[in-house]
């Protein structure tokens, strides 16, 4: 009997966005500022309060921080092929948004923050090659305005993965 584990393959992609992000030396910078003194445990720990595989943005922000949310949406599936949708919300709290800099980038500390994790993800060859047989892209960025958060929407699709 052949079971199907379709809805595993949502949790895996999940798994491969969070290991990308969290390999990034610069996405680790914004968020967590200078590592250099915490220990390797210490420093996934801060990482996993500010990356998270969920779209409860309100609720869980309780400091003045920066953060990445993103959820998966399974599109199209089939026995062997499916398509996919990532959602990201990039945000940065207001009292924070206009006090980052960095070489190479532009804009606010959220517009930094959102062209590097469109570095890792897609620029990457090799992160992204990982994602499945199509590329990923990115689809769409639209603003998000939350009372004390302002940042974007990151959509990116995935045609076709197995």
């Amino acid at each position: 009997m052949n079971k199907n584990k379709d809805i595993a393959e949502r949790g895996k992609f999940k798994n491969k966005i969070h290991n990308a992000l969290y390999h990034s030396d610069e996405i680790k910078e914004v968020l967590l500022g200078d590592v250099s003194g915490m220990t390797s445990s210490e420093v996934r720990k801060e990482f996993k309060k500010h990356v998270m595989s969920h779209l409860f943005v309100d609720e869980v922000i309780k400091e003045t921080q920066s953060y990445i949310f993103y959820d998966v949406a399974l599109n199209y599936m089939r026995e062997n092929i499916k398509s996919c949708t990532v959602m990201m919300y990039v945000v940065c709290h207001r009292d924070i948004l206009d006090n980052y800099e960095k070489e190479g980038y532009y804009g606010n500390r959220m517009d930094i923050l959102s062209q590097m994790i469109e570095d890792c993800l897609i620029n990457d060859e090799k992160v992204a090659r990982d994602f499945g047989i199509g590329d990923l892209k990115l689809d769409s960025v639209d603003p998000f305005n939350g009372r004390y958060l302002y940042g974007c929407v990151m959509t990116f699709i995935v045609p076709n993965f197995r």
